[in-house]
């Protein structure tokens, strides 16, 4: 196992994402693998913000666009 870990490693980041899309196409031809990509869930945890929350983003904006450029 560890030379596969040592090869694995050895690859560029190409042939690594190569060889995952193969082992989950292997994969996906057992009946009794599941997926540990659960995109619902995965999409369903992504953080959302109030209007509270970004309002800090607004004052910073309003902040920001006030200041004067010095002039040489």
């Amino acid at each position: 196992m560890k030379d596969l870990v040592l090869k694995y490693n050895a690859l560029n980041k190409t042939a690594q994402k190569q060889v995952n899309d193969f082992m989950d196409f292997l994969l996906s031809k057992q009946k009794n693998y599941k997926s540990k990509v659960n995109y619902k869930s995965r999409i369903l945890s992504v953080s959302t913000w109030s209007d509270s929350d970004l309002e800090i983003f607004r004052k910073n904006q309003i902040l920001f666009n006030s200041w004067q450029i010095e002039e040489w």
